[in-house]
């Protein structure tokens, strides 16, 4: 939104400056009646300085010292075999017109595979029959089971003391998406249908500590001026028997699990 701030009423003395952003994933306007969307390769700056117009700075170069302090014009240059020229930056830009309000779903599925695309690894083979010694193919979910379409699997780690290391995001915004903005939830029974969850513990982001005790420890700070009204979705509390995670609009969720390795079908 152009010349706002949640938090304070905005004087707006460069308003090129003032309403520039970081834009990490992507960026959109809107007219009504469609939706012009553009993803990114790569952090850019970005806005939207006048109606109907989208800005990116792929790469900012002055021939000048701007006079905010490094005291030296920004002109980064290249030089080979004594021959200097300015620097250049390349990028790649994806657009799409979708119309009101469908394009959400682009942004954030294609953005995705963008950003978090499969890594797909391969071994030579080395002699023998490699085919009736090794598993050539294995799922580990449930076949007949998929991730709901706003959510993401962020991580699945082994830990050093066998335990593995989970983490679900939902993807969407409130009120980003009509359907896909949603609540979701996830079935970790079927998400590891082959396996005895023993135990399993929700943790704070990084993993480092129990996210009861975090809350706990959580700071309370003293501000001027009546309480701000706070409207915050969070999936509620993990059931032990149910294992069922829910997980509200642009939540992330993080579990250190203990699988019962006696009553697993396949090892971890």
């Amino acid at each position: 939104v152009r010349d706002y701030r949640s938090e304070w009423k905005i004087e707006v003395n460069q308003p090129v400056a003032g309403n520039y952003y970081p834009i990490n994933l992507g960026i959109y306007v809107e007219d009504g009646s469609k939706e012009l969307s553009i993803l990114v390769d790569r952090s850019v700056g970005g806005s939207s300085i006048k109606d109907g117009q989208i800005e990116l700075m792929l790469h900012r170069r002055l021939l000048n010292d701007d006079g905010r302090g490094v005291a030296e014009a920004l002109d980064e240059k290249v030089c080979l075999d004594d021959q200097c020229e300015g620097l250049v930056i390349e990028g790649k830009y994806y657009l799409k017109i979708d119309p009101q309000g469908d394009g959400a779903r682009w942004r954030r599925t294609f953005g995705q595979e963008l950003y978090s695309p499969l890594l797909l690894a391969f071994a030579e083979k080395d002699g023998g029959n490699w085919g009736n010694s090794h598993v050539s193919s294995f799922s580990g979910m449930d076949p007949t089971y998929s991730l709901p379409e706003n959510v993401a699997l962020l991580t699945l780690e082994e830990l050093e003391d066998g335990s593995v290391l989970l983490r679900l995001a939902h993807l969407y915004e409130a009120g980003e998406h009509k359907d896909l903005s949603a609540p979701a939830s996830v079935d970790l029974k079927r998400v590891f249908p082959d396996k005895k969850i023993g135990k399993i513990i929700e943790t704070s982001l990084s993993a480092n500590q129990e996210r009861a005790a975090m809350e706990k420890k959580r700071l309370k700070w003293k501000v001027a001026g009546p309480p701000p009204k706070e409207n915050v979705v969070r999936g509620g509390p993990l059931d032990p028997s149910k294992l069922v995670v829910e997980l509200a609009p642009m939540e992330i969720r993080t579990f250190v699990i203990n699988f019962d390795h006696r009553l697993a079908a396949h090892p971890m």
